[in-house]
C-alpha cells in the first residue's frame, strides 16, 4: 500500500534532528499564513512577525534561515528522500 504524502512527511519529521524540524514548521506557518491571506484579507501578524525576518528568496529559492545545524548530513538527508520518491514513484507505477 502506498503511503500518502502527509504520511511520508510525518515518517521524515520523525527521523529529523529538532532543528530541521523547527525550520519546517517556520516555512509551514508562513505557507498557511500566505494561503489564509488570500482567502482572508487580514493577516496573521504574528506569524509573519516571526518568519519574515528569517524568509527570503535566493536566487529564485526560497530559504529560511536557522540556527546551526550541527551533526546533520545533508547528503545522507537527500539519499534518503530521493530513495523514498523513487520507491514511491515505483508504487504508482506499479498501481
Amino acid at each position: 500500500m502506498a503511503i500518502t504524502p502527509k504520511e511520508g512527511l510525518i515518517q521524515a519529521i520523525e527521523r529529523s534532528p529538532d532543528e530541521l524540524v523547527r525550520a519546517l514548521l517556520e516555512l509551514l506557518k508562513v505557507l498557511q499564513w500566505q494561503s489564509a491571506a488570500a482567502v482572508s484579507p487580514k493577516p496573521q501578524e504574528s506569524v509573519l512577525k516571526a518568519a519574515s525576518s528569517r524568509l527570503h528568496r535566493k536566487q529564485g529559492v526560497l530559504v529560511i534561515e536557522t540556527e546551526p545545524l550541527n551533526g546533520l548530513d545533508t547528503n545522507a538527508i537527500l539519499s534518503e528522500v530521493r530513495e523514498e520518491q523513487i520507491q514511491y514513484q515505483t508504487r504508482q507505477a506499479d498501481s
